[in-house]
């Protein structure tokens, strides 16, 4: 008999609503419970009779979640592009809604079909799409399950699973719960009715276990302090780190580039000034932020002088600050390690923003960019270039893990660089065009999780905000008010420890592919077989 229209669309609607639900677990919102939401997709998607209907539920799940967690996306980029740019949201909605369509759909096919078996599958795929995400030229990975950990217990073993595996703490748990909720269709122990007791509480085990075992992490999170006096308690050593924010308008900028040079140097000296009035120790390092002098060369001849000009703010400060490199027609977005007036370090950006620095084929396609740029009433933007990455930055303090605004959401900048000796995370961002949405948020607590997994201290200025400086637990020491100029005056420590997930996180997505391959192989080659339903045992009866 054919199915109603009406009956066939009630799944959608309800993992839609699902969906909506599970974007309030990450933070901003963080209510974690909510993560039982993706139960929801993962009953429905085992019981879809279709590989079609498993993409169309993956889909009717993620386009409420990301047009809720990303909204703040138009929010921000009308300011700079107009109304046309809300045109162009909903489209991004679905093409991110295609990728999670394409992962319950792959799932369901590697499973033979669906059933209680595909709840081996989902967990695993799905973190493995959120690590495949992070790569590639339109890398975009708003929306990993991990963060709606970050203010809990689990979120301390992080230090040894990383994010990936704080999303499979969250996947998997889901399947567990998901078990009642499917209807048996093959034979074996997933099919018996123990399986639809045991495995919520398996479940509950799970994430049970995670928090004591994250609470023991937390523990031993903060070692003794290394800097040059003693610790006083609190965590930090007697490194101090003043941290500036500017507030300058981000889409507007001040037309006078010396008057942006000059906000940032009247706050440092400002704080000089108190530091002295107190009989406090120099300041180790200073942070400016992003593009803070955007207009000038750092540099080769004649920045000398811009250099003498910043290091006379503060004599006995190592400065980290935000400009742009541009030798032989490259444009790099940078951050300098300057001392004594001389630069003793550079890193240049490597993951740039897609369609923010870089345009993908504008080389092939000026004519095209330049009919949008001018529907946008906009000049034709110039692209910024890909830095090497992976190197960390010479500092007063020992060699610094560098990273610039969107580098924040990518595991593995900061897994890289600490690997190779960093032993304090500097991030320098101009989170100004996030304008009043929850996106600045969001991106500050990427930041925080890359504190816990790698077991550092987090150094963060931003021109707006956010300004604060976070301890190896993710906790928040000190935190400046958005848009407002002002500076942070922050105690830091630093740490040659090396976790568990930096010398293996590396391994996260190899594992996952070879799990994949493993138990699809498995699954396939058993035949289905098909439990009898309640209908046909009747008809063999009356037989």
């Amino acid at each position: 008999m054919k199915r109603s229209s009406s009956g066939s669309r009630a799944p959608l609607l309800v993992v839609a609503v699902c969906g909506a639900l599970l974007s309030l677990a990450l933070p901003p919102t963080g209510w974690w419970p909510f993560a039982l939401a993706l139960a929801g997709l993962f009953a429905a998607v085992a019981n879809a009779r279709t590989g079609r209907r498993a993409f169309a539920l993956g889909a009717a799940f993620a386009i409420p979640f990301f047009a809720i967690y990303i909204f703040w996306l138009p929010q921000s980029f009308s300011a700079l592009l107009g109304p046309a740019f809300w045109a162009l949201f909903p489209l991004l909605v679905i093409i991110l809604g295609v990728f999670w369509g394409a992962t319950t759909w792959a799932s369901w096919f590697l499973s033979g079909g669906g059933g209680r078996r595909a709840l081996l599958v989902l967990p695993a795929a799905w973190v493995l799409v959120e690590w495949a995400r992070t790569q590639g030229y339109f890398a975009f990975p708003w929306g990993t399950l991990g963060y709606l950990w970050l203010d809990t217990p689990a979120a301390q073993a992080a230090d040894t699973i990383g994010v990936y595996g704080l999303s499979l703490l969250a996947t998997a748990s889901a399947a567990l719960f998901a078990v009642p909720l499917v209807s048996p269709r093959q034979s074996g122990f997933l099919s018996t009715g123990l399986s639809s007791l045991l495995a919520p509480a398996l479940a509950v085990l799970l994430v049970v276990g995670a928090f004591s075992f994250g609470e023991r992490r937390a523990a031993t999170a903060l070692p003794p302090a290394t800097g040059h006096a003693e610790a006083d308690g609190s965590g930090a050593s007697g490194l101090r780190a003043l941290l500036v924010q500017g507030n300058l308008d981000a889409f507007g900028r001040l037309t006078s580039l010396r008057r942006e040079l000059d906000v940032q140097l009247e706050l440092t000296r400002e704080a000089e000034r108190e530091r002295v009035t107190n009989g406090d120790e120099p300041f180790d390092l200073v942070l400016w932020p992003e593009g803070a002098v955007l207009g000038y060369d750092l540099e080769g001849p004649g920045s000398f002088a811009v250099r003498r000009d910043i290091q006379a703010a503060a004599p006995d400060a190592n400065f980290i600050i935000g400009g742009r490199y541009r030798p032989e027609g490259n444009n790099y977005n940078s951050a300098y390690s300057i001392a004594g007036s001389e630069v003793i370090g550079r890193y240049d950006k490597h993951y740039l923003v897609p369609f923010g620095e870089r345009w993908p084929f504008i080389e092939s396609l000026p004519g095209v960019y330049q009919t949008v740029f001018s529907w946008l009433g906009l000049p034709l933007l110039a692209g910024t270039s890909a830095g090497p990455g992976g190197v960390p930055l010479a500092t007063a303090v020992g060699a610094g893990a560098a990273f610039v605004c969107y580098e924040s959401v990518f595991p593995q900048v900061q897994q890289s660089m600490v690997a190779k000796g960093a032993r304090v995370l500097l991030l320098i961002t101009n989170d100004a065009w996030f304008a009043f949405g929850t996106g600045g948020e969001q991106h500050f607590a990427m930041g925080r999780m890359r504190a816990i997994e790698t077991r550092r201290w987090l150094l963060r200025a931003g021109n707006d905000g956010i300004t604060a400086a976070v301890d190896p637990t993710g906790t928040v020491t000190a935190r400046l008010e958005r848009r407002v100029p002002g500076y942070l005056v922050a105690d830091f420590d630093v740490s040659d420890e090396i976790t568990p997930w930096v010398r293996h996180g590396s391994l996260a997505s190899p594992l996952l592919i070879t799990y994949l391959a493993l138990i699809g192989v498995v699954l396939l080659m058993q035949k289905p077989v098909e439990r009898p339903t309640v209908g046909d045992r009747m008809l063999k009866r009356d037989r």
